[in-house]
């Protein structure tokens, strides 16, 4: 399959925009009501919620899955895997000026992108090392690959695409948690009422119109902001809703838009999220554990089809 020039351009900076690196209670403000949730606990809840299946939806439409798969290994460490698929990324409507001036006079091809990450959590339920990888679902090879590794306080990030390499080092707080900005959190226990934390958002490539600060971390404030009821599995849910915002001494955007926001009911499942992208916001919907079931059966129908090609 053949995609213009503007069209990839168009894909590549959509993924440097969103790929992201959350690193959540980097910074506890002093007027913390309660404590933010506690990610020993989080790490708790993807063991015990083994798969957990997600619904892409853009304006509306559905547009991929996500599926996240957590196996305990030896030496009591924590495999965190998360696929996310996108059937149709609608490249020319997340960024509309983009694509009018890179691609206005291309055909809107069918886009389908597939990003992998992985996360390894060492006993203490620390994260140790991940890895992100960007292709398309018929591919054998990515686009581009994210490797991190947590050695002595350092955060160390090689960023590779073909025959460039990126690699960076920043400090690194061993009771943090880091993650990437598509994949879905399943829990987020213990939430209050005011609870206000912040987070660092990390990417090697930070776009400059973001912020006014260069600096790659991207400091984002997150607060619980009452509850709301939504509709999950067509029955009412009362849930907190959590809001992120962006730091209003360095962003641009002084409307206070959030960045995004997130729906817990009262066990601590996330049930909906959604994040700004471009010209929307990307919005994943909790599957309930028959359609999960039956996301997992084709993932891994799907997997070992691929292996056979592989191999023959």
């Amino acid at each position: 399959m053949y995609f213009g020039r503007g069209y990839l351009i168009a894909v590549v900076v959509f993924w440097l925009t969103t790929m992201g690196w959350l690193v959540k209670e980097k910074i506890a403000p002093t007027l913390l009501i309660g404590t933010p949730p506690r990610y020993s606990d989080i790490v708790d809840g993807y063991r015990r919620e083994r798969v957990v299946g997600w619904n892409i939806h853009w304006k509306d439409r559905n547009i991929g899955w996500a599926l996240t798969r957590t196996e305990i290994l030896g030496d009591d460490l924590t495999e965190v895997k998360n696929i996310i698929q996108f059937r149709e990324l609608p490249i020319q409507e997340i960024f509309p000026l983009i694509w009018q001036v890179l691609a206005s006079d291309s055909p809107v091809p069918r886009l389908r992108l597939r990003l992998e990450t992985t996360l390894l959590f060492d006993p203490l339920k620390r994260l140790s090392s991940f890895q992100t990888r960007l292709k398309t679902p018929e591919s054998k090879e990515p686009f581009v690959v994210v490797r991190g590794n947590i050695d002595k306080g350092k955060l160390q990030v090689s960023v590779q695409s073909g025959t460039f390499v990126y690699d960076t080092e920043l400090p690194f707080q061993s009771n943090t948690l880091l993650t990437d900005s598509f994949s879905p959190q399943a829990t987020l226990p213990n939430l209050r009422d005011g609870q206000k934390w912040t987070v660092e958002v990390y990417s090697p490539f930070q776009i400059p119109q973001q912020t006014v600060s260069p600096h790659p971390l991207e400091v984002i404030h997150a607060e619980v902001q009452g509850r709301e009821v939504i509709f999950w599995q067509q029955k009412p849910h009362l849930c907190w809703v959590v809001v992120y915002k962006n730091d209003p001494a360095e962003s641009l955007n002084t409307q206070g838009e959030p960045r995004g926001r997130v729906w817990v009911d009262e066990t601590g499942l996330v049930l909906k999220q959604e994040a700004k992208v471009g010209g929307g916001r990307i919005v994943l919907i909790r599957l309930d554990e028959k359609e999960t079931a039956r996301l997992l059966e084709r993932v891994e129908v799907e997997s070992a089809s691929s292996t056979q090609k592989g191999s023959s």
